[in-house]
């Protein structure tokens, strides 16, 4: 094992004895400029700020046969510093000194329990907000910043899902610091306080029935942008998911459409990433707005023929494929990782009749789904009239193939 050691040191309001007795001997500190002024650090040692070159640098500095330490706020290895200081130096050379986080903080001020918390970050990101997640779960936190404060992210959950405006919320704004301040209040009122605008700030969402989206399985049609309800409907998308056996890894949604099902995946498995493509230009605009209502980042668009692009996308372990010929069910099925599934969907009766039989050695099921509606014809007086019955085929590659 090496000898040398780089120490990454967490900062509260107070570094501990034994983080200061490193700084002593530190002869390299990297940090940002307002830790690198702390009258702990050394005046001799050669102070690096950290700013944005920092990562052009950090190589050549780590390689350095000097006493190093670089500097940290809460947790280095939490959306920290951490993570990029694994990708330059070999792990046995680091060793981690971690300070409580906001979240800590906050909880503490408030005097919640945290074991069962969700932690997000949208600390320099400008993705969409993952409501669904946030306001679903129990207790959820979120790390903000300069551009989304804590006010601004309730403000989103609210125009996100309107019905969340009463839930009971909490956010921590420069925490730890002399102008620390802890507001309690629902999400509208959070949104509507300028002291919640603080760059250095965290919004929870707390314990409360009110306010959750509830499952993202099988959402109603108009949920959805789509052209002349070409879009695969809420009992068959719930059918095909369950079909899917949902795990992390890959999953492709070809010829997506308006990309529900794709949407549905990404958003009940988070650590799925979702390949929708689609040759449409329309519908990949419509995939792209529905992407963006939901809040997700675990999805991509890709536009064009799936054929084309089948081999550019990452190797699923999962594909949906809602219509389509025998050319692209037998190229996707190539590309397939052993033990991975895949399910077909098809109303048009020549396609059905590929899907019964192609690749029968490795089909699991052949299903079709029947569904009958409820139609007023006159005022007061329904009937039930019959969809178009919907094929769906399962199957599965062996292993090694």
């Amino acid at each position: 094992m090496n000898g040398r050691k780089i120490h990454v040191i967490g900062y509260d309001d107070h570094f501990s004895g034994e983080t200061e007795k490193i700084l002593k001997q530190a002869q390299l500190v990297i940090g940002a400029p307002r830790l690198l002024a702390l009258e702990q650090i050394p005046a001799a040692a050669e102070k690096v700020p950290v700013d944005g070159k920092i990562l052009e640098k950090l190589p050549e500095l780590l390689k350095r046969d000097l006493d190093t330490a670089v500097l940290a706020t809460g947790d280095p290895l939490y959306h920290g510093i951490g993570a990029t200081l694994r990708r330059f130096a070999p792990a046995d050379e680091l060793v981690f000194y971690p300070a409580p986080t906001a979240f800590q903080h906050l909880f503490a001020r408030l005097g919640q329990p945290w074991e069962k918390v969700r932690l997000f970050s949208l600390h320099s990101k400008k993705t969409p907000i993952p409501f669904r997640a946030i306001l679903n779960a129990s207790l959820s936190a979120v790390y903000g910043d300069a551009q989304r404060p804590a006010r601004k992210i309730a403000a989103e959950l609210v125009a996100a899902f309107p019905v969340a405006a009463e839930r009971r919320a909490a956010a921590g704004c420069n925490l730890g610091l002399p102008d620390e301040v802890v507001l309690r209040g629902t999400l509208a009122e959070i949104a509507e306080n300028p002291a919640a605008d603080a760059s250095l700030s965290v919004l929870a969402v707390l314990p409360d029935e009110t306010g959750k989206p509830g499952l993202p399985l099988g959402l109603p049609d108009e949920t959805y942008v789509h052209h002349k309800n070409m879009i695969t409907h809420p009992e068959v998308r719930t059918i095909v998911l369950s079909k899917l056996r949902l795990a992390p890894g890959v999953l492709w949604d070809l010829g997506a459409g308006s990309g529900s099902v794709g949407i549905e995946a990404a958003s009940l498995c988070p650590d799925l990433q979702v390949f929708s493509v689609e040759k449409d230009p329309e519908r990949v605009q419509h995939i792209t707005e529905n992407i963006a209502k939901e809040g997700l980042t675990n999805i991509q668009v890709r536009g064009g023929k799936a054929e084309d692009l089948l081999p550019e996308l990452p190797r699923p372990d999962r594909i949906f494929i809602g219509g389509g010929g025998k050319e692209l069910f037998e190229a996707a099925f190539d590309r397939l990782a052993p033990g991975g599934l895949l399910v077909m969907t098809a109303v048009m009766l020549d396609t059905v009749a590929m899907m019964s039989r192609g690749l029968r050695e490795h089909r699991q099921e052949f299903l079709t789904i029947q569904i009958s509606r409820a139609e007023e014809i006159l005022p007061g007086n329904s009937m039930i009239r019959a969809e178009n019955p919907i094929a769906v085929g399962v199957w599965r590659k062996g292993a090694g193939k």
